[in-house]
């Protein structure tokens, strides 16, 4: 299991503890991507493996690092700044994966009834998902570009026509980056995020639309994560 993190100190903590409840997770590493706070001495605390990327910057490279410090053939990738994530939440994001229903298999967060319908639909952009370690090598180094890896795996993904399964993680939520950064910056961070996101879109970029028909063809979307059976019905792998 792999969390990029810069900067999280306030909650790397916490979703190391969730990560390590996880029953599929065989390694819990932080990556820690040029952080000028606490973030790898909290990580270490609470029982992960630090690797300190100096200087950072870029959250693609820093998942690109946790993915070479690991061996396993499937990567479960979780943000460092969720808050409300739990143990159950990543079992039951790992669940389709694991049975062989979905090549990628992602956690998304919960906005309430009135928007998960909605965003459920597009192609998500969480952090939370697992993937086979093929689906992350196959993205070029050159694509390697800070927030838009999400994207590239996607692209991945539903260009070879694979399965992909999202479900609601009740509860969960993340600290925006106006929590982190103060208003102003924070929304000219989120602006310059979404900027990036865009461009990838023909005509200015490379993704074509009809990699989104590919995802809306793949898709299934499950019900809210966790339940409260839900791990006693997973076996141990």
């Amino acid at each position: 299991m792999v969390l990029p993190a810069r900067n999280e100190a306030t909650t790397v903590a916490a979703n190391v503890t969730a990560a390590r409840a996880c029953r599929f997770a065989r390694r819990v590493l932080v990556v820690d991507d040029g952080s000028t706070d606490a973030t790898a001495e909290q990580a270490a605390l609470a029982g992960a493996e630090v690797l300190c990327r100096s200087p950072g910057g870029s959250k693609a490279l820093a998942m690109a690092a946790g993915v070479a410090a690991s061996d396993a053939e499937a990567i479960l990738f979780v943000d460092a700044d969720c808050t409300g994530l739990t143990g159950a939440h990543l079992d039951a994001v790992c669940q389709p994966f694991i049975e062989g229903n979905a090549a990628m298999s992602i956690g998304f967060f919960d906005y309430g009834p009135r928007w998960n319908w909605v965003v459920l639909r597009c192609p998500p952009l969480s952090g939370e998902r697992i993937v086979p370690r093929w689906v992350f090598e196959a993205v070029p180094v050159h694509k390697l570009d800070g927030y838009t890896i999400e994207v590239r795996l996607n692209e991945v993904v539903c260009e070879a026509r694979l399965a992909t399964t999202v479900r609601t993680m009740a509860g969960v939520q993340h600290r925006t980056k106006r929590a982190k950064a103060g208003q102003r910056e924070g929304l000219r961070q989120t602006w310059e995020m979404y900027r990036a996101l865009v461009s990838l879109l023909v005509p200015v970029g490379d993704i074509r639309w009809r990699t989104y028909g590919f995802y809306l063809r793949g898709l299934t979307i499950e019900g809210p994560a966790p339940a409260t059976a839900l791990r006693s019905s997973i076996a141990r792998p």
